[in-house]
C-alpha cells in the first residue's frame, strides 16, 4: 500500500540551498570579476606605456633638437642647484660658478670629458685672438650658457690657483661655416666656448680679471 511522504513538496522539488553554498558561489563570482577587472587595467596600462614609449621615440627621431633643448634645460636647473648647495667660493660667503682651465692641445682633448676647458691650439693660429678654452656642453661646458655680462665667476688654472673673473662680453657664432675671424673683437683677456643645446650655435664668453 502506497503511503505519501509527509515531507513538504517544495522541499523535494526545490531543496533550499544552504547559505554557505550561496556565499561560496557569490565569492567565486566576485573573484572572477576582480580578475577580469585586473586584466583590463593591466592591458590598459600596457597600452598607455607603449603609447608613451612610441611618442618619446618619435620625438627623438623626428624632433631631436627639441629633445636636446629639454635635456639642456634640465642640466641648467641641476647646475643651478649644485651651485646653491656648494660651499661659498670666497671668504665673504659669495657663491659663483667655477671653471677649470686645461692644457693647450688639439680639439681631441675635449673628448676626454674630464670637466676641464682645454685651450684649443686651432684658435691660437689667429692673430689678435685671445686664448680660447672649450668644452663640450655635455662635459660641463654648458655651465657657461646662462652667464650674463657682469657675472662673477671663479677660474682655476692648471697649477690649481683660483682667481675671480667678470663676464665682459658674449657672442653666439654659427656652429657650421664659421671661422676664427668670427670671434675677433670680443672684449676680454680669455674666451670660453661651448655649444648650445639643440641649436647649431656656439657660445663664446669673454672674461676679464676682476
Amino acid at each position: 500500500m502506497f503511503h505519501p511522504t509527509t515531507a513538504p513538496v517544495e522541499t523535494l522539488l526545490t531543496p533550499d540551498v544552504p547559505i554557505r553554498r550561496r556565499d561560496a558561489r557569490r565569492s567565486r563570482a566576485r573573484t572572477r570579476a576582480r580578475r577580469r577587472l585586473r586584466r583590463v587595467v593591466l592591458y590598459t596600462l600596457g597600452a598607455c606605456a607603449m603609447t608613451l614609449g612610441a611618442a618619446t621615440l618619435g620625438l627623438s627621431l623626428f624632433a631631436p633638437q627639441l629633445v636636446e633643448r629639454g635635456y639642456g634645460e634640465a642640466r641648467a636647473a641641476a647646475n643651478e642647484a649644485t651651485l646653491l648647495l656648494a660651499p661659498p667660493s670666497t671668504s665673504n660667503g659669495e657663491r659663483m660658478p667655477s671653471v677649470r682651465l686645461g692644457a693647450l692641445g688639439p680639439e681631441a682633448l675635449m673628448d676626454t670629458c674630464d670637466g676641464s676647458f682645454p685651450q684649443l691650439e686651432s684658435y691660437a693660429t689667429q692673430d689678435g685672438l685671445q686664448p680660447v678654452y672649450a668644452a663640450h656642453n655635455g662635459c660641463g661646458g654648458d655651465v657657461i650658457l646662462p652667464w650674463s655680462i657682469g657675472d662673477r665667476v671663479e677660474v682655476v688654472t692648471l697649477d690649481g690657483s683660483a682667481s675671480v673673473y667678470v663676464v665682459s662680453d658674449l657672442r653666439d657664432v654659427a656652429k657650421f661655416g664659421s671661422s676664427t675671424r668670427d670671434v675677433l673683437g670680443l672684449d676680454g683677456s680669455l674666451l670660453l666656448q661651448t655649444c648650445h643645446w639643440g641649436e647649431p650655435l656656439m657660445r663664446f664668453v669673454a672674461l676679464e680679471a676682476a
